[in-house]
C-alpha cells in the first residue's frame, strides 16, 4: 500500500491506521504479518495501462490467496496528488517473509503483465511488518485507505505501541464490529528505507461515509480521554507526518 487528519499528531494517532485477514484480532501477542507496498508516479495518459495491469494481475495473485501463500491483497489510485507524488499502488499481505519473496517471483516472471507500470516515470516499494492489526474477509471489494505515518522517538516504538493498543485499538474493533471498517493495520517498516521508527497506521474502509465516522469515533474517544492524546504525542517526533488517503478500486482478504 504505501508510503505514507485535531492536532497533528491526533490525526496521526486517529488515523494512524493497511489491511489485515479475517482471522486476526488485535492483542499483544499477534503474529507478525508482512505486507509489501508498491507505489507508481504515473503519467495521466498511462493510466488506462495501469488498470489492465491491476486487471491481470489478479489472474496471478487469485491463486496465491487461494493456496495461503498470501492472506490479501489491494490496488488503489492516490486521491490527493501532488507535483512529485504518486498516483496508484497496490499491496498484498503474508504471514511470512517467503510469501512475499514468492509472490514477488511470481508476478516479475510475467514480465508482459506488469511492463506498462514499470515504464511509470516514478516507482518505490515498502516492505512492512505488523503485529497490530484486524480484519474482515473481503472478495474483489471496493473502498477507500487512509494512510498516516510518522516517526516515533528513540527507544520509544514500545510505548507508542503500547499506547495504540490500549486507546485506538478498542476503537478500531468497535468499528469493526459494527462493519464502519474493514481492516486497520500499524506498521514498521521490516526493510527500512525511512529514519528508523517510523509508523504507518492504515484504515481501510467500505465507503466514503467510513472515513467520517472514524474520525468522529476516535474524537470521542480522545475527547473522555485526554491522557491518550498525550501518550502518543509524547512518543511522536513533530512535524514528521506524512498522508495518503486514496480510493481502492479492488481488494481481496482471507
Amino acid at each position: 500500500m504505501l508510503k505514507r487528519i485535531f492536532v497533528p499528531v491526533l490525526a496521526l494517532v486517529a488515523l494512524l491506521l493497511v489491511s489485515a485477514p479475517a482471522w486476526a484480532q488485535a492483542s499483544s501477542s499477534q503474529p507478525p504479518i508482512f505486507t509489501y507496498v508498491s507505489e507508481w508516479g504515473v503519467p495521466r495518459a498511462q493510466w488506462g495501462d495501469v488498470a489492465k495491469a491491476d486487471a491481470d494481475n489478479k489472474a496471478i495473485l487469485d491463486p496465491l490467496v487461494a493456496n495461503g501463500t498470501l492472506i490479501g491483497y489491494g490496488y488503489f489510485t492516490n486521491w490527493v496528488h501532488s507535483d512529485n507524488g504518486y498516483t496508484h499502488g497496490d499491496w498484498f499481505i503474508a504471514t511470512s517473509v517467503a510469501g512475499i519473496l514468492k509472490t514477488l517471483e511470481t508476478v516479475y516472471s510475467k514480465p508482459g503483465v506488469t511492463a506498462p507500470v514499470r515504464a511509470a516515470s516514478k516507482h518505490q516499494d515498502y516492505f512492512m511488518i505488523s503485529t497490530i492489526y484486524g480484519g474482515h474477509s473481503v472478495t474483489n471489494s471496493a473502498g477507500y485507505i487512509r494512510v498516516i505515518s510518522s516517526e516515533v522517538k528513540p527507544g520509544k516504538m514500545g510505548d507508542f505501541q503500547d499506547a495504540y493498543r490500549r486507546y485506538i485499538v478498542p476503537v478500531y474493533e468497535q468499528l469493526l464490529a459494527d462493519g464502519t471498517i474493514v481492516a486497520y493495520q500499524l506498521d514498521s517498516e521490516y526493510i527500512i528505507e525511512n529514519a528508523p521508527g517510523r509508523a504507518f497506521s492504515v484504515v481501510v474502509t467500505k465507503d466514503a461515509e467510513g472515513m467520517d465516522k472514524v474520525r468522529a469515533a476516535v474524537g470521542e474517544a480522545f475527547g473522555k480521554n485526554p491522557a491518550a492524546v498525550e501518550s502518543l504525542i509524547s512518543a511522536s517526533v513533530p512535524e514528521t507526518r506524512d498522508d495518503v488517503l486514496a480510493r481502492i478500486t479492488a481488494m481481496t482478504r482471507k
